[in-house]
Formats: C-alpha cells, sequence, structure tokens
C-alpha cells in the first residue's frame, strides 16, 4: 500500500531535472552538443537531530533506546555529475557520489566513508523548436563497492533502474524545467515516482538565481527490511540511505559565472515535509562548467 497515504500523495503532486539554467553551463532537458559536457562537481553538509516517521510526524532522529536522547546524523558529501555528448542528440551521463557519514548517540559515535550508489545513464534529445526541448533518459545505479552491513549506510545496497522524462523552456533570461521519472529498485525496497519543477533567471551577465521544488513518492510498503544498526538494545536507529522514503525538498541556488562556461554556485536546500526521511538542510557550493574540446575543421 501507499506509505503515509494522504501525505505521501500531497507531496508528490507538489512537484512532478535537474534545474539548471540555459546558456554557460547547463542540463536539464538540454542535451549537450557532441565534443561537449556539462560538469557539476558539488560539496555539501547536513546536519540533523530529527526525522520525518511513517506518519509525516517530526521526531528526535534517534530514538533507539527508547527515549528522546541527544543525537545527530551527519552527512558531508561530495558528488561529481557529467553529462558528455557523445553523438547528434545523445548524451553519457555519469554520477558519482562520495560520502562521510556520522551517527552521534550518546554512548558511541558510528563513522562511514566512501563511495556510495553510482549512477549511469543514456540520454536522448527528444524535440527541440521555440524555445522548449523535452529529452528522455534510461539509467542504472549500482552500489560502489561498500561495505552493505556498515552502519551508517552509504547506500541501499541494491540495484535501481529508471526511466526519466523533462521538458524545458527558456524565454531568453527566464526559465523553466519539468522532469518526472520512475525508478524500480531492488532487494525488496519501495519503486518511487520522482519530480522536479525548476526556474529562474539571470540577474545580470554574471549573477543568475534559480528554485526548485523536488519530490519523491514510495509507491509500497519496504518488504521486510530493517535499516542497518549496530548491536544494542531498543529498535535500530533510523537509517537515511537504507530506508523507503517519501519526501518534499525546496531548494534555492546563487550561481556567479566567474567566466565563460564555468560558474560558483551556493545553495540551500530544505526537506520540508516527508515520511520515513531524515529532516534537515543541506548547504552546498557547487563548479558548474561546460568543457568542449572538439576540433573544427575548416569549412565545416
Amino acid at each position: 500500500m501507499l506509505i503515509g497515504g494522504k501525505r505521501s500523495l500531497t507531496c508528490f503532486l507538489l512537484v512532478a531535472g535537474i534545474a539548471v539554467a540555459p546558456g554557460g553551463a547547463l542540463a536539464g532537458a538540454w542535451v549537450q552538443d557532441p565534443g561537449t559536457a556539462y560538469i557539476r562537481v558539488t560539496s555539501g553538509y547536513l546536519a540533523s537531530d530529527e526525522r520525518f516517521d511513517q506518519e509525516g510526524d517530526r521526531v528526535p532522529w534517534d530514538v533507539s533506546g527508547g527515549g528522546f536522547r541527544d543525537s545527530q546524523y551527519q552527512d558531508l558529501a561530495a558528488t561529481l555529475y557529467a553529462e558528455v555528448g557523445i553523438a547528434a542528440g545523445w548524451n553519457a551521463v555519469v554520477s558519482v557520489p562520495w560520502s562521510r557519514l556520522q551517527a552521534d548517540q550518546p554512548t558511541a559515535v558510528f563513522t562511514t566513508y566512501g563511495v556510495g550508489d553510482i549512477t549511469l545513464a543514456l540520454k536522448r534529445a527528444l524535440s527541440s523548436g521555440g524555445g522548449t526541448v523535452s529529452s528522455a533518459m534510461v539509467g542504472f545505479a549500482f552500489p560502489g563497492g561498500y561495505d552493505e552491513t556498515e552502519y551508517p549506510a552509504l547506500g541501499t545496497g541494491v540495484r535501481e533502474g529508471s526511466i526519466l522524462a523533462q521538458v524545458g523552456h527558456s524565454w531568453g533570461s527566464p526559465w523553466a524545467n519539468l522532469e518526472a521519472e520512475v525508478r524500480v529498485r531492488g532487494g525488496g525496497h519501495a519503486d518511487q515516482l520522482r519530480g522536479a519543477l525548476g526556474g529562474g533567471m539571470s540577474a545580470n551577465r554574471w549573477i543568475a538565481f534559480r528554485a526548485e521544488a523536488r519530490g519523491v513518492l514510495s509507491l509500497f510498503e519496504e518488504m521486510g527490511i530493517l535499516p542497518a544498526a549496530p548491536v544494542g538494545t531498543g529498535s535500530p536507529p533510523f537509517d537515511p540511505a537504507a530506508a523507503d522514503p517519501t519526501y518534499l525538498d525546496l531548494a534555492g541556488t546563487v550561481s556567479v559565472h566567474v567566466t565563460r562556461g564555468v560558474a560558483l554556485e551556493g545553495e540551500v536546500r530544505s526537506t520540508v515535509r516527508g515520511e520515513n526521511t531524515l529532516a534537515g538542510t543541506r548547504w552546498t557550493l557547487a563548479v558548474a562548467t561546460s568543457p568542449a574540446w572538439r576540433f573544427r575543421e575548416e569549412g565545416r
């Protein structure tokens, strides 16, 4: 059955890709030309002592000892995301995350670090004209070699497949991007519907702003899967990476173009509601660039 019922459905309906402004460094529904790429390297930090439970209520992150105790979950993460033009209308996509996770509990501190779930995908342009573009992407995610029994978990420990569609429109400076995705997850984890709606505009030739709403809806309850946890008494602490979440994130980003095709970005992303997911705000710094290595022959 649906996790959380009406709250889950409301959360998902509020959003329906990656929302990055066209021009300079770009992605979203826009496809890179052959011999060019969009590359974004991010570094972000989140610290939280709260989560949303399966009813959507905000509760302490760790109540494994049977009481509300002082504990905190920390996530220091870096991600390499790249879209590379490999042929006309075709992009190869790769996303490689690295995390250092720390679960601070009154009697112990648990730390893990390493590469999480790696994503490989193939993206195809579908249409272009009148400022509107559309594309579709088929992806495959798999564990990046981490120990699946460690706590906190670096990933789900299962393979996932996805189909994603995006539509973008540019009115010159203002632009918008809409994304919808179906994700099939292995190991008994809940399949997901994902969506995002973003947009932005340039204030001048150097500074641009964008905003995004991103949601995930888990379709079915997890089938007998318990989050990884240390040995101890009481119920296991909530482990975000091993859960089946439903959530709505809101994000705002300021982008400063330091030179042609290179931007420095600062982002604030907060989970405003959800179920079976960590609450909190992530602060991110990023570098986005659009390198090109094509050599055009004269007369072409």
